[in-house]
């Protein structure tokens, strides 16, 4: 107990030290969240297009694929505000920064996350709490209980996303150099926007069993939406998977880690 509180305290002081960076220059960041807000909600505005010309996608209608819209984007924005730099580790590791994390007192990938706060999410952010809740209003599923849901879905979203980085991110001890799995982390992660059943039976298995980025978006909706047993069951182990999966993503950073052998002279 005596790490996690000495953990928690450390964190406030990083967290501190970026938003002051951060409010260095209050206009530019103002701007490029306004300009991110925009973003998702035109993004948000094409699925309204493509269903003002067809009632249903796959039997989703409009409001529906909102929700599962809404819970991807928030879930990204928590992993891009508040763990995003795990995508520094190739660069980190190549430049040898990490040997500079190794020789503190705390946790490597603590320092590695707490390190950076993201600047230009929080319209993202923002665009998915609006989408979350007029979602809700149009399916008139507004409660209490679906409004905590989603709170806790979404939080489950981001660990599931900064685990399927910090796994992608890890093969950099290994390759050095790891774009191309970065960059298919990256791809995937678009899928978590739309109904899943949407996809071949190959993607549907890929995304539920192996990358569990279906558990994002698409099976916590189910909870709310109350769909069939056994999708409305699996949206209710999100927590659970969020936490298997984040445990299984930590294990394979310690054993990266373990093989981590420095840059050289």
């Amino acid at each position: 107990m005596k790490s996690v509180f000495r953990h928690v305290g450390a964190y406030f002081w990083y967290l501190r030290a970026n938003w002051l960076s951060l409010m260095a220059y209050p206009v530019p960041f103002v701007v490029v969240n306004l300009a991110g807000l925009l973003y998702s909600l035109v993004s948000a505005a094409a699925v309204w297009i493509i269903f003002s010309k067809v009632r249903a996608i796959g039997g989703w209608s409009f409001p529906q694929v909102l929700l599962i819209y809404g819970f991807s984007i928030l879930s990204r924005s928590l992993f891009h505000l508040f763990c995003v730099n795990i995508v520094t580790l190739s660069g980190m590791i190549r430049n040898g920064d990490i040997d500079r994390i190794l020789v503190r007192p705390l946790n490597p990938l603590f320092q590695v996350i707490a390190d950076y706060l993201d600047n230009d999410d929080y319209g993202e952010f923002g665009a998915g709490c609006y989408l979350i809740w007029v979602s809700l209003g149009m399916l008139g599923m507004r409660t209490v209980s679906n409004v905590a849901w989603a709170v806790i879905a979404a939080i489950s979203g981001g660990i599931i996303y900064t685990s399927v980085h910090l796994i992608a991110n890890t093969m950099s001890f290994f390759t050095i150099e790891n774009r191309a799995i970065t960059v298919l982390a990256w791809v995937l992660d678009g899928f978590t926007r739309y109904p899943l059943d949407i996809y071949g039976r190959g993607i549907r298995s890929l995304l539920t069993w192996v990358i569990p980025f279906g558990f994002v978006s698409f099976y916590p909706a189910q909870a709310i939406l109350q769909a069939s047993r056994p999708l409305a069951l699996a949206g209710k182990l999100t927590p659970a998977v969020a936490l298997l999966f984040s445990s299984v993503a930590y294990g394979i950073w310690k054993w990266g880690l373990n093989n981590y052998q420095g840059v050289g002279n």
